[in-house]
């Protein structure tokens, strides 16, 4: 009895599955000028593979449209590549089409049949069917290879992750494909693997996050819309076909459109997804297209791909869209849905392979890669910086101030965590905890400068109520200068400013009034006037004050107290709705 297809599926990642893949073909690429050739027109860095070692690669027109996305692999006579039967035929002609002295030959391997293991334990089971070559390691880097008998058949098992677990692909040149197929699949089924039907293999692509030709992209589609760029362009190399686009869009900004994945957040089945090609609507304006869609078992939710505007993707943004008719809240995700064992890396591995993505302008894939780095290592201070720093860079304030403030749980004298702090801060517009912040970067680069020197710590304490006295000074000065004229909006301003630094909030409520009485469009004094407030437990007062403080900052352009006003309205908001009466 063949399990159901979610059954399967949580086999699959418990353990491993086998299935045949008569969807792709195998291409060999012979001759002296094989390499330079393809170097030329392929995107990837063809010249840098070694023997053993491959690629994902693409062809391309010269818009940057994707004639073909395939994995290539370097031989000791030339090269191999891996590709989908539907894109075979356009990408042979497009090789060929640029073909005209130099010499090798592209030839169709016919004789061959493919077969998938995908699994954490597909290893393991690959290894006891090597049991007479034990001193032979499998590959272990994604698109490695080796050359393996397999009960005396000649076997190139490559390293190929199809559902985010590690999995293997096992192509074998026989003239008895279905005897190997079916002696590989009684092995693998008594060892507890599960055969992978086409809608189990649909459902691990998916949550992988892996877009297939035919259903998620074609020929009209760009290769950075896809995502797949991230693996499969060098942009080092120099050129080759499409290079210019695929640079300029690098260079100047993103696509207009980029395929992202969507949360369903009603429970739905398979059947109840709306078909795939349809158009997502947003307040009634197209925003997107619907691309392969399944119910993930692993996530326990529906999900799916869509290609989306810039001001829709933004990941955990929630929308409702409407979609064949009806309507579906969804939250925009960033893919893969699931990666689980496909790469068995340290936390420090996936740092360097973030920092590396964000050097190479891949934000999104150094986000995940930091964020999974945080996951298998969570004291990870450089992964908590380096995803602040990129979240901020997309305006992401809020979740980067989180990653600085785990940066200080775990050093809470970590300079470079209190100064971003205060760039973040200052970027919402809280000017107040945006200068806490820098003095205390300012106290933490002290101290660690006279640990270093052995030096004594400047005395802060004294400093403060140096300043402190200061302060009363000017209070008094204010005080004797508004005798003479009560109503003085610079006198008033000054004072109800000296008394908000010393937080005596009740006290400098009455200054600002009489500052905004004779002066009603003083966009200072309202924000001024709402911390005094706030600060004196005020809270629906502060509220009008912040409003009307916008209005009248909106109206002039004064765009610092602005920003701030309305931070601090967005804030105490918050708070109200957390703290109702």
């Amino acid at each position: 009895m063949t399990p159901d297809i979610d059954q399967a599926v949580k086999q699959v990642r418990r353990s491993f599955g086998i299935a045949r893949l008569d969807d792709l073909a195998v291409l060999e690429i012979t001759g002296p000028d094989a390499l330079r050739f393809l170097q030329n027109r392929l995107s990837n860095d063809v010249l840098s593979m070694k023997i053993g070692a491959g690629q994902l690669n693409a062809a391309l027109d010269r818009q940057g449209k994707i004639q073909g996305v395939f994995s290539l692999y370097r031989q000791e006579d030339g090269l191999r590549m891996l590709i989908s039967r539907a894109e075979q035929e356009n990408c042979i002609a497009q090789i060929e089409k640029f073909h005209i002295v130099e010499q090798f030959t592209v030839k169709k391997i016919t004789n061959v049949v493919i077969i998938s293991l995908q699994g954490p334990q597909s290893g393991s089971f690959l290894k006891s069917l090597l049991q007479t070559e034990t001193t032979i390691s499998l590959p272990e880097k994604e698109h490695s290879w080796v050359t393996l008998r397999i009960s005396g058949q000649p076997v190139w098992i490559l390293r190929r992750s199809f559902s985010g677990d590690a999995g293997f692909l096992l192509l074998a040149e026989t003239e008895q494909p279905q005897t190997f197929w079916e002696d590989m699949q009684t092995a693998a089924l008594s060892a507890q693997g599960v055969e992978m039907s086409a809608e189990v293999q649909e459902v691990l692509r998916v949550e992988a996050g892996i877009p297939r030709f035919g259903a998620d992209y074609d020929f009209e589609t760009l290769l950075p819309e896809t995502g797949l760029e991230r693996q499969a362009v060098s942009y080092s190399k120099g050129c080759y076909l499409g290079q210019e686009t695929i640079a300029r869009i690098k260079t100047y900004g993103m696509v207009q459109k980029a395929l992202v994945g969507l949360l369903f957040e009603h429970a739905l089945r398979q059947e109840e997804l709306p078909p795939a090609g349809s158009e997502c609507l947003l307040d009634g304006k197209t925003v997107g297209t619907l691309k392969s869609g399944v119910f993930s078992p692993t996530l326990e939710r529906a999900v799916a791909f869509a290609y989306l505007g810039k001001s829709e993707r933004v990941p955990g943004k929630k929308l409702t869209l409407s979609i064949g008719g009806k309507l579906f809240p969804v939250e925009v995700a960033l893919l893969p849905f699931y990666e689980g064992g496909a790469h068995d890396q340290s936390g420090r591995q996936l740092l360097g392979e973030g920092l590396k993505l964000f050097a190479d302008g891949f934000d999104e894939a150094a986000m995940r890669a930091l964020r999974r780095a945080i996951e298998v290592e969570p004291g990870l201070i450089e992964a908590y910086e380096a995803l602040g720093v990129i979240l901020s860079r997309h305006e992401q304030f809020k979740e980067a101030i989180e990653m600085m403030e785990r940066v200080l749980a775990l050093e809470p004298e970590h300079v470079l965590a209190h100064t971003n702090l205060s760039v973040f801060y200052m970027k919402l517009g809280d000017k107040e905890k945006a200068e806490e912040e820098k003095a205390k970067a300012t106290m933490a680069a002290f101290s660690k400068k006279a640990k270093e020197s052995g030096l004594a710590m400047p005395d802060f304490e004294a400093e403060r109520r140096k300043k402190e006295q200061a302060t009363l000074e000017r209070i008094e000065m204010f005080r004797e200068a508004l005798k003479f004229n009560p109503e003085d909006p610079l006198g008033n301003f000054g004072l109800g400013s000296a008394l908000l630094e010393l937080k005596r909030f009740g006290e400098a409520i009455e200054p600002f009034e009489k500052t905004l009485k004779a002066q009603p469009k003083h966009s200072v004094a309202y924000l001024s006037l709402g911390k005094s407030l706030e600060g004196a437990g005020e809270f629906q007062k502060a509220q009008n004050v912040y409003q009307n403080g916008i209005e009248v900052a909106a109206a002039k352009g004064d765009l610092m107290p602005l920003k701030e006003l309305q931070a601090r309205l967005e804030s105490l908001t918050l708070k109200l709705q957390g703290n109702p009466g």
